[in-house]
Parts: structure tokens; sequence; C-alpha cells
């Protein structure tokens, strides 16, 4: 069954209705489904790549668990804008901005891009392509506001190597409006540079890049 036949009927205010609910408790949960390498190299990525005149996008922010990764890993930025579906999950995340000008929120779904002003130098979205339908048409939208140069790192929950894991998996984020997903078709897309698994399987960083222009 395709994760469009689970999905199917999914509209963005479930998410929002979702995380609106759990916004208060969500730091609190993270003990126990983050990935501590994952976390460990998306703080290299942010280090290594994240510069004075970079501007960076987020994908679903959350409660700001990545503002205070780019703070801590990479101060020295141009813009932050993160667009999230949850007005309770961004109140939490505005108290990891620190009031700096150089942050803004957006209130709205963060698979609509089209309204976005310009390229990006580096991208980022953890744990929520699991959400979407098709999130391999999200992605292919992210790459075309990357920067010549830029990064796009997506961290997700993807189909484990051990088959009863992957269904009790399947079943439990039905729960939650949450499927893993078909690493294959990310990673068919145009830009890629590497990709981690995690944990058997059931998690993983998709990091692409865009090429520089030649002249």
């Amino acid at each position: 069954m395709h994760r469009s036949d689970v999905l199917k009927g999914w509209e963005p205010r479930w998410a929002q209705e979702l995380y609106d609910r759990c916004a208060w408790f969500y730091d609190a949960t993270r003990l126990f489904w983050t990935v501590r390498l994952a976390e460990l190299q998306l703080n290299s990525l942010f280090a290594e790549r994240i510069g004075a005149t970079s501007r960076v996008l987020e994908l679903a922010p959350g409660t700001g668990v990545n503002v205070a990764r780019l703070f801590d890993c990479a101060g020295d930025f141009k813009s932050y804008l993160g667009i999230d579906i949850s007005s309770a999950m961004l109140d939490r995340a505005r108290g990891n901005a620190r009031n700096d000008p150089r942050i803004a929120f957006k209130l709205g779904d963060a698979t609509d891009l089209s309204n976005l002003d310009g390229t990006f130098d580096f991208v980022v979205s953890t744990w929520f392509l699991s959400h979407l339908p098709y999130p391999e048409l999200t992605v292919d939208r992210v790459l075309k506001h990357l920067h010549p140069g830029g990064t796009a790192a997506f961290l997700f929950f993807s189909h484990p190597d051990n088959r009863l894991l992957a269904r009790l998996m399947t079943k439990c984020f039905h729960l939650f409006q949450c499927v893993p997903v078909d690493a294959e078709a990310i990673c068919s897309l145009p830009h890629l540079e590497a990709m981690h698994r995690y944990r058997g399987g059931t998690s993983m960083l998709v990091i692409f890049r865009r090429p520089e222009e030649t002249i």
C-alpha cells in the first residue's frame, strides 16, 4: 500500500490540531525518538555550511530546536525563515529566537513554497516529511529554491530493514498521521550528496548540495 493510501484524505489542518495540542510537552518526548548521531551530523553541517551571508529556510521548525542549533553551531548568518502550520509550536520556537531580528517565523503550510522570495543557502527539515502523502514533491520544490552551492538536509522516519518493525512503525505512526518515508524516491532527486541511515533504517538523514554555477 502506498503512503498516499494510508494518508488518504490528509489535510494540513490535522497536523495543525495535533501539534497545537502537543506543543507543551513535545520537547520532553524527543529523548525517546530522536537520533543522537543524526543530531551531531546536523551540528556539523550547520557549522561548516552556514556563514555570514547565508539565508536559512526551515520547513516545520516546531518548537525551534534547529533555531537553537543555529545559534550554537553557526551564530553568524544573514537570515532565517521558519514556516510552520502550528501557532502553538511557533510560540515556543520564538522562545529560542532570542529576539534576534534576523529570525522570522511564518504561520502557514510548509509545503507551499510559491510565495518564497529568492533562493536559500541552507534548507533544513527534521521529522516533517513523514507527515506528507508525497514528500518527494516537497523536497523537489525545495531544491528549486536552493542557491548554487547551497545545502538542503532532511531528517525523517524511514522504512526499517526488519519487516515486523516496519509494520509496527506504520501502525503506531498512523495514529499521528505519520508514515515512514520511501527513501528511494527522495534519493532519486537531483543534487544528492549523502544519505545516512540510523537504527536499522528507521531514520535517515539525506543531504543535497546544488553545484556552484560555472561561467
